[in-house]
């Protein structure tokens, strides 16, 4: 979409046809050495392509129309059709098929809404909580609570108001442009056809989350970059300072009212607990990390060894298994089946309790090596999505990397983490929140107050 603005731009802009040409040369000349580029890295990183795992971009078209959310990922719908066995084809052939139920189910004025909610999910916040909550920090044997899990909440509602501030202005000073049938800059031309063309993208056509909105942001700043270069804000400030003169102190008052009345009616924040896990070992990204369902034959075992470098632990290790088989129609039908799962504390020499979901119980994993053996207890072969297939890739990076004995290729999907009960905000956090908001106010107050001495009429004199 940015490369469509970027042509759209030069075949725009007013300049001689060579100079277009030239430009546009360029432009498919660095698209063919970043295509063709990536290729040689890939091959560099020992990446291979496996048709198993291969997903069409229809499934990311589909989750985008779920009418049951709106339109993020879904784990159910983002694996709809991902079974083993089944070709790309097969899996876009189904995926259509989805899609035209789906689109046939809506109206224009719900499939409206539904691209509304859309973009209020992925643009309504100024900063992305959905997957950047579990960034954690430390070394790869013991991570910590990350930034955002401690301090989000006072992070985004910080943040939001200049985030609206931002946005607002950027409109303004767009709208000025449009309404005057003035000139636009050719690089706030792209800018604004590169924010369009990942919105118009997203929202229409693809899955959101809000993390795809950051694509969208250094245009965003970069068109209110010129909105202050051309506004007059030194002016709109005096001439609504001379409104508010007068009762500057009365628009004070109401102003810090509300403000105790925001701080008061969501003081329950502060107060109410909520379940918070501090992570020590965690396989993320299973479902991007290779192939999700690695085949176990009858009876066999696959033991995983590894170390838990702090006390007061649970586990959580998945244990979705199944066989295929097919029925009259070559349908693929799954029938669930449990693995055996044990765990041994063998610093310990401690069998730790695992119940049929995969799970312990809390504070029973101590600091320790561990030995976690799965076990296919029927006769025929099975697959499941708590072990992934990485093939050559180098995960040297997390601690599970060929914790499996005989199977270098193969990682577990597991959680060790300590589960306490805390509030979303600290109290430290949410007076930090409002008293950084009436500072604010004050500092307002105190401009429009004293206007003539810190922002004069007289243009000259700024």
């Amino acid at each position: 979409m940015i490369i469509i603005a970027l042509l759209i731009t030069i075949v725009l802009m007013g300049q001689a046809l060579r100079q277009k040409f030239v430009q546009i040369s360029i432009l498919i000349a660095t698209v063919i050495v970043v295509y063709f580029g990536s290729s040689v890295i890939q091959t560099a990183q020992r990446y291979e392509r496996n048709n198993q795992v291969v997903t069409p971009a229809t499934r990311y078209i589909n989750m985008g129309l779920n009418p049951n959310t709106s339109g993020q990922i879904d784990g159910n719908d983002a694996w709809l059709y991902e079974q083993p066995g089944r070709t790309p084809k097969e899996k876009n052939r189904l995926y259509l098929s989805s899609i035209k139920r789906r689109l046939l189910n809506y109206s224009v004025g719900s499939l409206s809404e539904h691209f509304l909610k859309k973009a209020s999910y992925m643009y309504g916040t100024g900063l992305t909580i959905q997957d950047f909550f579990y960034w954690y920090a430390g070394n790869k044997n013991n991570l910590e609570e990350s930034i955002l899990d401690r301090f989000g909440v006072t992070l985004v509602n910080g943040f939001q108001f200049f985030y609206i501030l931002l946005s607002v202005m950027t409109f303004v000073f767009l709208w000025r442009h449009l309404k005057n049938k003035r000139s636009i800059p050719p690089v706030v031309l792209f800018s604004v056809l590169g924010v369009l063309g990942v919105c118009a993208f997203q929202v229409g056509l693809w899955e959101v989350r809000d993390r795809y909105s950051l694509l969208a942001v250094p245009f965003t700043v970069f068109i209110f970059s010129y909105a202050l270069a051309e506004l007059d804000i030194v002016g709109w400030i005096s001439r609504f300072g001379s409104v508010l003169k007068q009762d500057v102190i009365r628009y004070f008052i109401i102003s810090t009212g509300l403000l105790v009345f925001g701080y008061l009616s969501n003081y329950s924040l502060t107060t109410q607990l909520v379940e918070k896990n501090n992570v020590s070992i965690h396989q993320p990204y299973v479902a991007y990390a290779g192939q999700s369902d690695v085949k176990i034959k009858a009876h066999d075992k696959l033991k995983i060894t590894f170390a838990v470098e702090t006390t007061g632990n649970a586990g959580i290790f998945y244990n979705s298994a199944y066989s295929i088989s097919s029925d009259s129609k070559s349908q693929q039908v799954k029938k669930y089946l449990p693995l055996q799962i044990s765990l041994m504390n063998t610093t310990l020499h401690k069998s730790i309790e695992v119940d049929s979901n995969g799970n312990t119980k809390a504070n029973t994993m101590q600091k320790g090596k561990y030995v976690l053996t799965l076990t296919n207890p029927t006769n025929q072969a099975i697959y499941t999505q708590g072990i992934i297939d990485i093939g050559k890739a180098d995960f040297s990076f997390n601690s599970l990397y060929r914790s499996i004995s005989g199977h270098p290729e193969l990682m577990p999907v597991m959680t060790v983490a300590r589960s306490s009960q805390n509030t979303l905000v600290s109290k430290k956090q949410y007076n930090a929140i409002f008293t950084l908001l009436f500072v604010i106010l004050c500092i307002i107050t105190y401009m429009f107050r004293k206007k003539d001495k810190i922002l004069p009429l007289n243009k000259s004199k700024v």
